[in-house]
C-alpha cells in the first residue's frame, strides 16, 4: 500500500468555508457555516484518496484562541470544543502556532505557514508519504509544494485542496508562474505529467464529510448543526452527521 499524509491549514479552511457561504444566509434562511464541522479523514478517504493508498497521518495546523486573544466571551470555549471534536479524528495531530496583536487588526496568526511547510518537507524527506494532500488556498505554500514535488530526492505527488472563497484557477496561475521562474534558475526535469494537481472543496464534498453530531466528548453545538431538511437533501444517508452510525 502507498501512504498519504494530509496537512490542514485550520484558519484558512475555517474562514474559507464560513465567509464563502455567508452572503447566501439571508436568502437561504439558514447558515452553512456548519460545513466547517469537518471530518478531515472522511474528506480525503471518501472523495480524494488514490486507489491502493492509505491515509497514514493528518497534521492539523492551528493557533489556540486563548482568553487573551478571543474576540468575544464565548470564542475561547468554542475553540476548545472544536479542538476536542477534531482530535477525535483518527490519526490527527494538532500543530500549534500562536496569535499576537497586530496594528489595525484584531489579531494575527503566527507560525502556521512556516509550520506547514516545515512539517511537509520533513515528512517528505523522511519518506513518510507517497502523496501529500495540502488543504489550503494559501499561495505562500507554493515553494514548499514545488520542493516536495520536484526538488527533493524521491519526488512526491502533491494534491492541493482549495477551500471555498478561494480560486483554484488563481492558485494554479501562481504556481505555474513560480515553476516557470524556478526552471530558469535550476536544471531539473518533471518526472510525472501531473505531479501537482489542484482541486476545489465543493459544498457537496463538504456536506458529505461531516463529523457525527453526537461525539461523546464534543457534541456539535446548535450553531454548527445544519437543518435536517438540508442534510436529507445534501448527504448520502450513511454519511449524515445527525443519524446514528453503526
Amino acid at each position: 500500500m502507498r501512504r498519504a499524509a494530509l496537512y490542514v491549514d485550520g484558519f484558512n479552511f475555517y474562514y474559507g468555508v464560513r465567509n464563502h457561504f455567508k452572503p447566501e444566509k439571508e436568502k437561504r434562511g439558514y447558515s452553512l457555516s456548519g460545513l466547517v464541522w469537518c471530518d478531515f479523514r472522511a474528506l480525503i478517504e471518501r472523495h480524494f484518496l488514490d486507489p491502493e493508498t492509505t491515509l497514514h497521518r493528518i497534521r492539523y495546523f492551528t493557533a489556540p484562541v486563548t482568553e487573551g486573544v478571543a474576540a468575544r466571551p464565548d470564542e475561547h470555549e468554542r475553540y476548545k470544543l472544536w479542538l476536542r471534536a477534531a482530535s477525535s479524528i483518527k490519526g490527527l495531530q494538532p500543530v500549534f502556532g500562536y496569535y499576537r496583536s497586530a496594528p489595525g487588526a484584531l489579531r494575527e496568526e503566527k507560525e502556521t505557514d512556516v509550520n506547514i511547510a516545515v512539517e511537509m518537507l520533513l515528512d517528505a524527506a523522511a519518506g513518510n508519504f507517497d502523496t501529500a494532500y495540502l488543504l489550503s488556498g494559501d499561495t505562500d505554500q507554493i515553494p514548499a509544494v514545488a520542493a516536495v514535488a520536484f526538488r527533493l530526492k524521491g519526488q512526491k505527488r502533491v494534491r492541493v485542496l482549495v477551500p471555498p472563497l478561494q480560486s483554484t484557477e488563481s492558485w494554479q496561475r501562481r504556481y505555474l508562474s513560480y515553476m516557470h521562474q524556478l526552471k530558469q534558475r535550476f536544471d531539473f526535469q518533471q518526472q510525472e505529467p501531473r505531479q501537482v494537481d489542484v482541486k476545489p472543496l465543493t459544498e457537496e464534498i463538504l456536506a458529505n464529510s461531516l463529523l457525527p453530531y453526537d461525539l461523546p466528548d464534543a457534541a456539535c453545538p446548535e450553531y454548527w448543526r445544519l437543518p435536517a431538511a438540508y442534510l436529507e437533501k445534501a448527504c448520502q444517508p450513511e454519511w449524515r452527521p445527525d443519524l446514528a452510525r453503526g
